[in-house]
């Protein structure tokens, strides 16, 4: 994965100086959770992102579309809720709902093909770079950003549609983590636990 990620900002910036670059914004909402076997009982948060991309048209004999290399900049909000159990008085145990916190700053170098209709296809690598990891439950909020991996490696698969000569659209995406999420305890490996996120959002080229 990490020889793929170096690949395409390889790409990226052989090409800078022989292609029009366009700017933009985006942002969105994302539906994220966990996934693994060390993963059970959680369920899917809420949170959004929002951030910049630019676009570097890459040259190519192609039936119908456009090719380009997108990469982009954002700041993510991600995570999963979990039951979790607490002493109570005496021998009573409390069960409540905990949800992890986890914010990111994300950079994915995508392959995007876009129709002539306006129709979209993106797909490439994204790497993450956790900012704060906070768990909260019943008003408290613990800071466990030292218990998770700094970096998470991804894979993104997107689609999407531009409207008004390709200035305003829309995608939906999927990321799949490749990173365990959490680092090693008292010797014991990581937990085999992924993060899943779900993306929709707007972008528009300035």
């Amino acid at each position: 994965m990490k020889k793929t990620l170096l690949f395409a900002f390889t790409i990226t910036l052989a090409t800078l100086s022989h292609a029009q670059i366009t700017f933009g914004v985006k942002a969105g909402g994302n539906l994220s959770g966990v996934q693994g076997k060390d993963a059970p009982g959680t369920s899917a948060m809420f949170g959004f992102h929002a951030g910049v991309q630019a676009g570097i048209p890459i040259k190519a004999k192609l039936p119908s579309g456009d090719l380009s290399l997108q990469p982009e900049l954002f700041f993510s909000t991600e995570g999963a809720k979990m039951k979790v159990e607490a002493q109570g008085d005496g021998d009573q145990i409390i069960s409540t709902t905990a949800k992890g916190h986890l914010n990111y700053i994300d950079l994915p170098v995508l392959l995007q093909w876009r129709h002539p209709s306006g129709f979209l296809l993106q797909s490439g690598p994204q790497l993450g770079y956790l900012i704060s990891a906070k768990l909260k439950a019943d008003g408290q909020s613990t800071d466990v950003k030292d218990e998770f991996k700094k970096t998470n490696l991804s894979w993104v698969l997107g689609v999407g549609y531009a409207i008004h000569e390709g200035k305003l659209g829309f995608n939906l995406r999927y990321n799949f983590g490749f990173t365990k999420l959490s680092k090693p305890v008292d010797g014991e490996p990581a937990g085999k636990a992924y993060g899943r996120v779900l993306q929709a959002g707007v972008f528009y080229t300035l």
